[in-house]
């Protein structure tokens, strides 16, 4: 009797698991058509702007403003564009000449496909996007994924960088991401969760509401632009490579010796990068000031762009007069 009632038991689940393999596979499949029926655009669907062909054969997008005035270069953040940038660039283009880049897997920039994503990799693209503009020297304003960038573009090449404004650095997170290298090798799985995340209304409402220090300074007019870079085709497997890549980095320690003057704004809120971070950078670089906004979160230049972009002018002009 005790036989029969532990085959029984047996035979249950193991038809238990046969129908939960058979809902996660549809699941999978599910979320890679989702993918494929959202990337419907091409980075010639940009619209405006202008490319940069790059060594690796990439194709690197930016937005150009103003006409006179020292360099200044914008790097966008994890999952945002030159887009990012709509209520500064103008500002800063008053007395400047700006450029915003889109990152190589961001924007209307290529997606390459391949995990050679890293800091180093970025600084590189930022070099070579230098060189092709014929600007010796530029100020660079780096946000969250950005910022580490721009740190890394400093110490690589300080001869290339006049001052440097970072928001909300991500530059001691970068090396977390290597945990989540694993999740790339598993065929199929992480493009299918990344095209749930893309195509998601709910997660973009969520992540838009955990930017913000105050849901009520979210301009919902900006959401339709901001969906858009996300349906390039290749973004997902362009997530994936990033996934895969290795962005183990000593960053965090060469602080140090990046010597540009540099202003650090922070929003008090910022749910994404901790604030405990901002005390970290100040000390760390050794020509830094740190601003903290009050009220603001993880995109101050965003949600409080009149005060942001003055506090950059006012750093650069006097940077410049100097």
């Amino acid at each position: 009797m005790r036989f029969k009632t532990l085959k029984r038991a047996f035979g249950l689940g193991a038809l238990g698991a046969l129908g939960a393999g058979a809902v996660a596979a549809a699941a999978i499949a599910s979320g890679n058509r989702r993918v494929t029926r959202w990337e419907t655009l091409s980075p010639d669907d940009a619209g405006d702007g202008d490319f940069v062909g790059l060594s690796d054969g990439a194709r690197m997008r930016y937005l150009v403003r103003g006409t006179q005035g020292s360099p200044v270069i914008l790097v966008h953040g994890l999952m945002d564009s030159a887009q990012h940038w709509a209520k500064n660039l103008d500002a800063l283009a008053r007395e400047h000449r700006v450029w915003a880049v889109d990152l190589v897997g961001f924007g209307f920039s290529s997606r390459v496909t391949e995990p050679k994503y890293s800091l180093q990799y970025f600084a590189r693209t930022l070099r070579e996007f230098m060189d092709a503009q014929g600007i010796a020297r530029a100020s660079i304003v780096g946000h969250s994924l950005g910022g580490a960038v721009t740190l890394e573009f400093a110490h690589a090449y300080p001869m290339c960088v006049e001052k440097l404004v970072l928001i909300a650095p991500g530059t001691y997170l970068t090396n977390l991401v290597g945990w989540l290298g694993w999740l790339a090798r598993v065929p199929y799985v992480p493009r299918a969760l990344i095209g749930f995340a893309l195509t998601s209304h709910r997660a973009r409402m969520r992540a838009w509401r955990r930017a913000v220090g105050d849901a009520s300074h979210i301009d919902w007019a900006e959401l339709p632009t901001r969906i858009r870079v996300g349906r390039v085709k290749g973004t997902a497997d362009a997530l994936v490579a990033m996934l895969g890549s290795s962005w183990t980095n000593h960053l965090g320690e060469r602080l140090g010796e990046v010597a540009a003057p540099t202003l650090i704004l922070w929003g008090d809120r910022d749910r994404s990068v901790p604030l405990a971070h901002a005390a970290r950078h100040a000390r760390a670089l050794p020509n830094a000031r740190l601003v903290v906004l009050e009220g603001a979160g993880h995109i101050p230049h965003n949600e409080y762009p009149a005060r942001v972009n003055q506090l950059i002018l006012d750093f650069l002009r006097a940077a410049h007069e100097a």
